[in-house]
């Protein structure tokens, strides 16, 4: 296990999400970095989502750069969705509209 707390304590394993949106901050922090995304839904309404990615030193270790992700940046996340929080949720997999992805294969439902 690489978290230091069960993460299926905090998100939903059953609860899946898919977000499209553009990213309005990143945080390379201890004990898990985070990004912030705006995402727009159907009736043009935006809601920011905080996303929780793993540590730097296991982004690190799977390839990331303090630079992979950057404020501006669109992508689709899928995830999970935090079981009482709204708009929080646990990064798996980031796509690029290249189809360029970041992941790092840890975390709930890994």
């Amino acid at each position: 296990m690489f978290a230091h707390h069960s993460g299926a304590a905090e998100f939903d394993v059953n609860s899946s999400i898919e977000l499209t949106g553009v990213v309005t901050k990143v945080e390379w922090t201890n004990p898990h970095a985070h990004f912030y995304m705006d995402v727009t839904d159907a009736s043009g309404k935006v809601a920011n989502w905080n996303l929780e990615l793993a540590s730097p030193n296991v982004l690190v270790r799977t390839g990331w750069t303090r630079h992979s992700l950057k404020e501006g940046d669109k992508v689709t996340v899928t995830g999970l969705k935090a079981k009482d929080t709204a708009n929080v949720g646990h990064a798996n997999t980031i796509t690029f509209p290249d189809g360029r992805k970041l992941n790092f294969g840890s975390g709930p439902g890994n």
